[in-house]
């Protein structure tokens, strides 16, 4: 394949030549407000497949589906529950994946074999107008290498894939920077499949009801595999109160190691050093930067600095537990 070129979001030309790249079946990654997504033609199941291979992504496990407006949906699923109603009519566009019982047509590839189908109408404008320009839906997972740090950045695609896919839309860095909360809404009662910024309590709120703890998804999700959004560098979490403890245990002498913190500052025993926000939005918006920026940094090990075990940092915990190779808690 020819180099991979980068598009600027900004300009319309640029945007145009995406829709046509896409048009014509190929690659393009395309940011979103949570990370950039490896986009293809959802219509177009040869264009889907070549999604599967750049990623080297298993087969059957399921895509997102991106479209440009709330009644797209209904050209993928069977039908809307009152609940999706309430929930696309509060939080779209913005981080919140539906999962809904899909058409009898819908690809295999798409839904991973799966009797539902999950949606989301994405917030960045470039993404939204490329769609708009193409007339027709896109399955975009992360633009990354299977398995691993999750983009937020065009630079971060390119890194993962450059020379595997035709293009890669600029459009900076990512305001969410973790993937979308996802909601099944296939059974009786919805279910938090996947947590994201949108937190339990938010869906709580708009649907007025109290939802059943854990994650009873009906099927498998994107991103709900055991390793996930990992660094090539080997990964050890440590809790805070136990972080001034561990660290020089866990830090052989010799090794290079870089340290994400967001309390304890790891002075001389680290090579490198990345403090994080206090905030679980901010934090998020910037941990699969700073796992990037770690990544390249030429270290042995790599130390995050777990944050509290409370509910507002359900998200994060959920990417940190797969990134992780080892957590002391």
């Amino acid at each position: 394949m020819p180099e991979t070129i980068k598009l600027d979001a900004t300009q319309t030309t640029d945007i145009e030549k995406a829709a046509s790249l896409l048009l014509a079946g190929h690659l393009v990654a395309m940011p979103t407000e949570t990370v950039y997504g490896l986009a293809a033609d959802a219509s177009n199941e040869q264009a889907v497949r070549k999604v599967f291979e750049a990623k080297q992504r298993p087969v059957g496990h399921p895509l997102i589906v991106h479209v440009a407006s709330p009644e797209r949906i209904r050209y993928w699923v069977d039908r809307v529950p009152e609940a999706a109603e309430k929930l696309i009519n509060t939080f779209w566009p913005g981080p919140l994946t539906l999962l809904l019982p899909k058409k009898s047509d819908v690809s295999d590839f798409i839904t991973g074999g799966n009797p539902g189908v999950a949606v989301r109408m994405p917030a960045h404008p470039a993404t939204v107008a490329t769609m708009e320009k193409l007339g027709r839906d896109l399955v975009a997972p992360s633009a990354n290498p299977y398995g691993r740090i999750s983009p937020t950045t065009a630079e971060h695609v390119l890194g993962g894939l450059s020379g595997k896919i035709a293009a890669v839309l600029d459009g900076g860095d990512c305001s969410v920077g973790i993937e979308s909360t996802i909601v099944d809404l296939t059974g009786e009662t919805p279910v938090i499949a996947r947590p994201g910024q949108i937190s339990q309590s938010d869906i709580e709120a708009c649907l007025g009801i109290t939802l059943a703890p854990g994650n009873g998804a009906s099927q498998v999700v994107p991103g709900s595999v055991k390793r996930h959004y990992q660094p090539v560098t080997p990964t050890v979490g440590v809790a805070t109160d136990q972080f001034a403890r561990l660290l020089p245990e866990i830090t052989p002498s010799g090794e290079r190691i870089g340290v994400i913190w967001w309390q304890s500052a790891p002075g001389e025993l680290a090579s490198e050093s990345i403090m994080l926000s206090a905030d679980p939005n901010e934090y998020a918006r910037m941990l699969y930067t700073a796992m990037h920026s770690m990544d390249q940094a030429n270290v042995d090990r790599i130390v995050i600095e777990l944050p509290p075990r409370e509910s507002r940092w359900l998200a994060v915990h959920d990417r940190l537990g797969r990134a992780c190779t080892e957590q002391f808690v």
